[in-house]
């Protein structure tokens, strides 16, 4: 089996403005710099998507809400400062979040041995009741929904390392057990959203199920492969998943413009290798990854073929060791009721 790779040249329609940063470009240059690559075209196939309909993406969203991103496409408003609508913002949306639904669904019915989104417009900030940071619908959480929903998951692992937290994701599964969030991002008093702290837990029957892992500014790949070692694969392991999800933005990259951490190229294949090797560890290997962030464009595409080259490969390489930082004491401290750390 090859892995999935989702894409459409009409997730380039969406635009945002000549100076906003989540620009077709970034996903343009991922793209062009795929299609130049020999040795992966010949392990990937890439799919075409379909949209989602709106009761798939009521999953995840109220059913006012996402009434009013429709009439906001049509009337042209912002649905803040950060992020504006026009007429094309609906139905590349309802793309994004079907691109991304059907790459879950083709992991699941082994059509594909995993797969990547390759989807604009991203969705970890869209929480159930609104929107916001360059997002309207919350990819990942839809098809998240959609694989326990349809196909008789009983536990999913979300691991975000976007340098934004995933207050949306954060947000939908907060209250649920059969979903372990897991963040790891730019501390929120340096960053937008300014949420995803450690002692957000998750609350009722989700209390424990969400792990926020704030980075300091200037936090570098060793710094992350720490993490990786004491949250990522011990709680993996005791959680068991059934599929994992990755939102994975490239924003993390020491050359983002719009952040302060200090993640490589080198960095992000290393935290790819990580989650995809649980994977297979743990739920013979189904892994989708879904594009969220990253605004340098030429490192986010060198970063991205990095991950999409992880994928393919049979047996990743061992860990190497990394830098912990005081912030995880407390992480874990906070987490000790839950999980052994």
């Amino acid at each position: 089996m090859k892995t999935g790779i989702v894409y459409s040249d009409k997730y380039l329609k969406h635009f945002l403005g000549r100076n906003h940063p989540e620009k077709p470009e970034r996903l343009e240059q991922i793209i062009k710099d795929l299609r130049g690559s020999k040795s992966l075209l010949k392990k990937i196939q890439i799919v075409e998507p379909s949209p989602a309909d709106q009761e798939e993406i009521e999953l995840a969203h109220d059913k006012s809400y996402v009434e009013k991103i429709k009439k906001l496409s049509k009337s042209g408003q912002m649905l803040d400062l950060d992020t504006p609508i026009n007429s094309d913002t609906f139905d590349l949306a309802l793309l994004a979040a079907g691109g991304t639904a059907s790459m879950g669904r083709s992991i699941v019915e082994g059509e594909k041995k995993n797969g990547f989104a390759l989807i604009r417009p991203p969705g970890h900030h869209a929480t159930r009741t609104s929107g916001g940071g360059f997002c309207y619908f919350n990819n990942i959480a839809i098809t998240t929904r959609k694989l326990l929903k349809d196909y008789g998951l009983s536990k999913i692992l979300i691991f975000d390392y976007d340098a934004h937290h995933g207050n949306g994701t954060q947000d939908i599964f907060y209250s649920e057990e059969k979903v372990l969030y897991l963040s790891l991002h730019q501390d929120g008093r340096t960053l937008y959203p300014g949420t995803g702290f450690p002692d957000e837990l998750g609350e009722g029957d989700g209390e424990g199920y969400t792990v926020n892992v704030p980075f300091p500014p200037s936090s570098n790949d060793e710094n992350y492969i720490a993490a990786l070692r004491e949250f990522l694969i011990p709680l993996s392991k005791q959680f068991n998943p059934d599929f994992i999800m990755v939102s994975l933005g490239f924003d993390s990259h020491r050359e983002d413009p719009l952040t302060n951490l200090e993640i490589s190229t080198d960095g992000f294949e290393v935290l790819a290798e990580s989650v995809i090797a649980q994977a297979k560890r743990l739920c013979d290997g189904k892994i989708g990854f879904v594009l969220e962030g990253g605004y340098a464009v030429e490192a986010s595409a060198d970063s991205a073929l990095r991950t999409i080259g992880a994928l393919t490969t049979q047996s990743p390489p061992d860990l190497p060791e990394g830098k912990p930082l005081p912030v995880f004491e407390k992480v874990k401290d906070l987490l000790s009721p839950y999980w052994e750390l």
